[in-house]
């Protein structure tokens, strides 16, 4: 996904699984004219969404929330009341142990929504938030360094 500065601002009504702007936000960068924002477990535009968000990331230009990256994968737990199964089912369908479904990297802007499948990267929060910003600055196309914002506001 490319995205044009000028696209329009992210609609939060468009998907149940869109980060709040302002929620959980752990780290802020700037790379040319982008404002980009780390969050770890961030709200969600729903709070009825059965996706929990470990990381994501998103690019705000001139205060216009226009696109995120965001690390997700299913709540097993919030799934399994409403498909009207134990989780235990639920874990055994997904081949796991654990309370959540693999992570997915997903991508929001101009009104759609983006999967590029399965993260098979690294679990180091570092290695996720550097994976992260590769994204937004290919999607915008921009060759400045990412440097973090000390003390925003």
């Amino acid at each position: 996904m490319i995205l044009d500065r000028n696209s329009d601002e992210i609609d939060m009504n468009a998907f149940q699984t869109i980060v709040r702007p302002d929620s959980a936000v752990i780290k802020r960068y700037k790379a040319g004219d982008i404002e980009i924002r780390i969050h770890r477990r961030p709200e969600l535009s729903s709070e009825s969404s059965v996706i929990d968000v470990p990381l994501a990331a998103t690019a705000h230009i001139e205060g216009r929330y226009l696109f995120e990256a965001g690390l997700e994968r299913d709540d097993l737990r919030a799934m399994a009341p409403l498909m009207g199964m134990s989780l235990k089912e639920l874990q055994a369908d997904y081949g796991v142990k654990s309370f959540y479904g693999p992570v997915h990297i997903s991508m929001y802007g101009e009104g759609s929504k983006e999967s590029l499948g399965e993260y098979h990267g690294s679990d180091n929060e570092d290695s996720m938030i550097e994976f992260l910003l590769s994204i937004i600055l290919d999607t915008f196309d921009e060759i400045a360094e990412p440097e973090e914002i000390q003390n925003p506001r």
